[in-house]
């Protein structure tokens, strides 16, 4: 049985592997084509773009992972089936339990994995990704702009741009100096305007500043302003706020000092994450019990059920978590509505499995 058990996993290795990759490109794809602009029009690295790309990888492992590994199993078994190893296996004595004994293992191992990943790696991947981000941001400033936006995010200004030319030059820009002292800001405004070490700088600047009332108190011109950014950049904060990046442990510490409204999005994402570890088990299962056996016209169908089921699990789930965060629905039920109904299916078919035998 050792001798079948690693054989086996040898065989799934191959299918596992190749099929979390073509989920997670998949899930990767939406991210790389946002960030073209930024290769093509930013000037960005395309280095710097890969390493971005890394740090968005953990999160979504975890969601391609256990429909990688329904989708292995199913490739892997089906070919079980067509070479007729299944039916050897049979003929060795093995029943279902003891071909899904290695199944498991591998199930269980990818669910350990999974929380490893939610627990350590994505709260360091998120760190990384802003620290990355704020660090592009410092090099190449333009990479934080965009066109006919306010950027309020500086302590000492507000910038308006009308539009950005590809070679980084801007045009048409506002700039609202902050001052303490004075609730109006002073005004720039520049036609042109171009980025030179970690500043912003102005051609042929006019400046408007105001009294306390608010009425115009000096006017004047500069061939040339320059406004450096670089408090923005230093004091950059990487405290992580999305819920999405924290692990577990941390959502449960975080939740209790939270008001009650503010605790539902913390539920959501602690269930979200506790049903994500499990479903590598039901999924694993289903995979086998649909694509094991010897009955080609079952073997025809299995993978156009499976694909149903399985969408229909990953739109559940994201109804659930939508329905959940607009207090519509329980976050326990809304989250876990979805394994408990694939747990079923999965059990009604590995029922019929020994039923009827391999």
């Amino acid at each position: 049985m050792k001798i079948i058990n690693r054989y086996i996993l040898e065989e799934l290795r191959g299918p596992l592997i190749l099929s979390v990759f073509v989920f997670t490109f998949i899930f990767l794809l939406d991210i790389m084509v946002a960030m073209m602009e930024n290769i093509i029009v930013k000037g960005i690295s395309i280095v710097d773009i890969l390493r971005l790309l890394s740090f968005y990888i953990p999160p979504i492992l975890t969601q391609t992972i256990p429909i990688g590994l329904f989708l292995g199993i199913m490739i892997c078994f089906s070919k079980f089936s067509r070479n007729s190893e299944s039916v050897a296996m049979v003929s060795t004595g093995m029943s279902i339990n003891d071909i899904l004994k290695p199944i498991l293992i591998v199930a269980f191992s990818l669910s350990l994995f999974i929380l490893f990943l939610q627990e350590s790696i994505i709260p360091r991947s998120f760190v990384k990704l802003k620290y990355l981000g704020a660090k592009i941001a410092y090099e190449n400033p333009i990479f934080q702009l965009k066109e006919k936006t306010f950027i309020d995010t500086m302590e000492e200004y507000s910038i308006y741009v009308d539009q950005v030319e590809s070679d980084g030059r801007a045009t048409d820009v506002l700039i609202f100096e902050k001052n303490e002292k004075n609730e109006f800001s002073t005004v720039l405004v520049g036609e042109e305007a171009f980025w030179k070490d970690y500043s912003i700088v102005i051609n042929d600047a006019q400046f408007v500043n105001f009294t306390d009332e608010g009425k115009k108190n000096v006017i004047g011109t500069f061939d040339e302003k320059k406004v450096s950014l670089t408090p923005f950049f230093e004091d950059f904060n990487l405290k992580i706020k999305d819920v999405e990046s924290l692990s577990i442990s941390t959502l449960i510490s975080e939740m209790k000092d939270k008001k009650i409204e503010e605790k539902i999005s913390y539920k959501v994402e602690i269930y979200r994450k506790l049903a994500l570890i499990f479903s590598t088990i039901p999924l694993s299962i289903l995979g086998l019990v649909l694509s094991i056996g010897h009955h080609r016209t079952s073997r025809k169908y299995a993978f156009s059920l499976a694909m149903i089921i399985v969408f229909s699990y990953i739109v559940l789930l994201n109804m659930g978590i939508v329905m959940a965060n607009a207090s519509k629905m329980s976050p326990l039920l809304a989250t876990w509505l979805p394994n408990i109904l694939l747990s079923a299916v999965t059990y009604k078919f590995y029922r019929l499995k020994q039923v009827r035998g391999i």
